[in-house]
This record gives structure tokens, C-alpha cells and sequence, in this order.
């Protein structure tokens, strides 16, 4: 896995923490996401859009992680 190749040992279960706290807290703003704007706008094309977004800013983030890295 990527992310225990980048962690220090001594700190992993600091960051193995902060990475499932991470993914909850985006299961919950992505499921939050597409109920809020599919009921407000009765289309769930846009908040299909809105979690495209958040894909592509992922994508984003982790390119620019990796030129960080070398």
C-alpha cells in the first residue's frame, strides 16, 4: 500500500487514525452531498455532478502529493 510506504513507523497508528476518521468523514460529505442538492433541485444529475467534482479534486491532491515526494 502507497500510504505505509510514506508514514514513519513510529507514528502509523497516528496516521492509520487520521486516515479512517479521512474516510468516514467523507462517506458521510458525499452522502450529505447528494441528498441535500437532489432534494433541493429534484435532479440528481447536479449532485451526481457535485461528487465528480470531489473526485477530480482528488485527483487533484494526490498529483500533487506525489510531485511533492519527488
Amino acid at each position: 500500500m502507497f500510504f505505509t510506504k510514506i508514514i514513519s513507523l513510529e507514528k502509523s497508528g497516528e496516521y492509520f487514525g487520521l486516515m479512517d476518521v479521512c474516510g468516514k468523514g467523507a462517506s458521510f460529505l458525499g452522502t450529505t452531498v447528494v441528498g441535500v442538492l437532489s432534494q433541493t433541485t429534484g435532479q440528481i444529475n447536479l449532485s451526481l455532478g457535485a461528487l465528480s467534482i470531489f473526485f477530480m479534486l482528488g485527483i487533484v491532491f494526490f498529483r500533487m502529493s506525489e510531485k511533492r515526494e519527488g
